[in-house]
């Protein structure tokens, strides 16, 4: 009888599990015993659904007179959305003190690789394939250049984000390797910022998305997920993107840096991205408020 096996099972049942959960990791809403989990369903349909939104968008014509242009520039919008997204899952998981959340890590992950891949091979397609022209234009545009490293980043990623990357990396080069993610999220930032040139809301508001996730990392390792150390956080994380978003025009454009900070105060055109990234993070610090009431048991687990 094989190692592991109980008396009542008949030859061969045995290995029956073990298969089920190497297969299911590639089902993208089923759990590891193959059952459907409603939660991992719900948030493939939502990671999916910009992708049918953009095929409705060219098959009835609502991009503009460029449309692969649109469709280039919309699949890479998500792609880096989805990105930052994947690095908010540890700490709500944390925060909102909910350990089934760590279910959808993988897919989150693998959904920004998808955009990306997809921000490419549009970007191809625009280029007809030439390959000399696209090697380049990768050699000889820095911005580039700057995002084929963070695909490949996110490519190694992708491709070890299963149980057989865990087993042949062996479990700590596998967390040093996917460490990256924060690298390949910082050089994706970089890269939109580098493209968009002079209307830079958006990744603004992304590069302080990230700053709020990474400082939320840091706020629970030394002092719990508490309202304090979050809310401080989010205060912090406020005004560094005020900051990057002043010196980015500073740079390029050369306004003044008081000048942009005080467009932060007027409200009666659009609301800055600091502020958003503010509301965001105080959000997310009264949430761990609520969790200590209603589930006062922390999530135990390692955040990686």
């Amino acid at each position: 009888m094989p190692s592991g096996a109980r008396a009542d099972e008949t030859p061969g049942r045995c290995y029956i599990r073990p298969m089920i959960a190497s297969f299911s990791q590639w089902i993208p809403w089923t759990d590891r015993a193959g059952r459907l989990s409603w939660l991992k369903l719900a948030f493939f349909i939502a990671l999916l659904a910009p992708a049918i939104w953009m095929a409705i968008e060219w098959r009835y014509d609502l991009y503009s007179a460029r449309p692969l242009a649109d469709a280039i520039r919309e699949s890479g919008d998500w792609a880096l959305r989805v990105l930052v997204a994947s690095l908010a899952v540890t700490p709500l998981r944390f925060v909102a003190r909910w350990n089934r959340l760590i279910l959808v890590r993988r897919a989150v992950g693998l959904a920004a690789l998808f955009y990306t891949l997809l921000h490419i091979a549009l970007w191809c397609v625009e280029l007809r394939f030439e390959w000399l022209d696209i090697l380049r234009e990768l050699v000889s545009r820095l911005f580039l250049t700057v995002g084929l490293v963070a695909t490949i980043v996110m490519a190694a990623l992708g491709v070890t984000s299963n149980e057989w990357g865990i087993r042949r990396l062996g479990a700590k080069n596998w967390n040093r390797l996917h460490a990256w993610t924060y690298a390949a999220t910082a050089l994706s930032i970089l890269h939109y910022f580098m493209e968009s040139r002079l209307d830079v809301t958006e990744a603004v508001l992304l590069a302080g998305l990230f700053a709020l996730a990474m400082a939320f990392r840091l706020a629970r390792k030394k002092w719990g997920a508490s309202f304090w150390p979050l809310a401080i956080a989010a205060l912090i994380c406020g005004g560094v993107t005020a900051l990057i978003e002043a010196f980015y025009y500073r740079v390029s454009t050369g306004v003044n840096v008081a000048r942009v900070l005080g467009a932060n105060l007027d409200f009666s055109y659009t609301i800055r991205p600091a502020w958003w990234v503010l509301a965001t993070g105080v959000a997310i610090a009264l949430l761990s408020i609520f969790r200590a009431w209603t589930a006062p048991e922390p999530v135990r687990g390692r955040a990686r």
